[in-house]
């Protein structure tokens, strides 16, 4: 591709409705997320991580894989249950009266490991988000779930295609 056919080809992908917040996204995304991983190494965390920790937390302590799926994205959660379970922090418990279920369940050492890293994460989120205000956080969580839901509702769409 020549020098004046990329620049045609970017001309034409910066003008695409969204792609600019898109790319802020996209920008932003990176940056706080490779902050929270500086920030959480010593807790030998990631963001996901500790994530799925607080989720399941929140729900009681255990929740299945399929609710987990929908909590996170679908092909990453295998990927996150195996990395908290090799250290003890959640289990896999199979359904006694249905094999193919699977509950993953927060083990102590896991609620003490999301105790030590939660003051560690909000600390990092509170100085992050200081820069907008309560309305613009607001109106940011209102748009960020809108796009969510309008993403999952695609994903949803084309996994269940062949």
């Amino acid at each position: 591709m020549t020098t004046r056919e990329q620049k045609e080809w970017q001309a034409k992908l910066d003008d695409a409705r969204g792609m600019a917040q898109w790319k802020a996204i996209y920008q932003a995304y990176n940056a706080i997320f490779k902050l929270a991983e500086l920030t959480l190494l010593p807790q030998r965390l990631s963001l996901p991580q500790i994530y799925l920790l607080g989720v399941l937390k929140s729900a009681g302590g255990m929740l299945t894989t399929g609710e987990i799926g929908q909590a996170m994205v679908r092909q990453a959660r295998t990927e996150i249950v195996d990395r908290l379970e090799e250290p003890g922090l959640v289990e896999r418990v199979f359904d006694k009266r249905d094999r193919r279920k699977v509950w993953v369940r927060l083990t102590e050492k896991g609620e003490r490991k999301l105790a030590e890293a939660s003051p560690i994460a909000n600390r990092l989120a509170e100085e992050l988000f200081s820069a907008l205000s309560d309305q613009e956080l607001q109106d940011l969580q209102t748009k960020m779930e809108k796009l969510r839901g309008v993403a999952m509702d695609r994903l949803a769409g084309a996994l269940e295609r062949p």
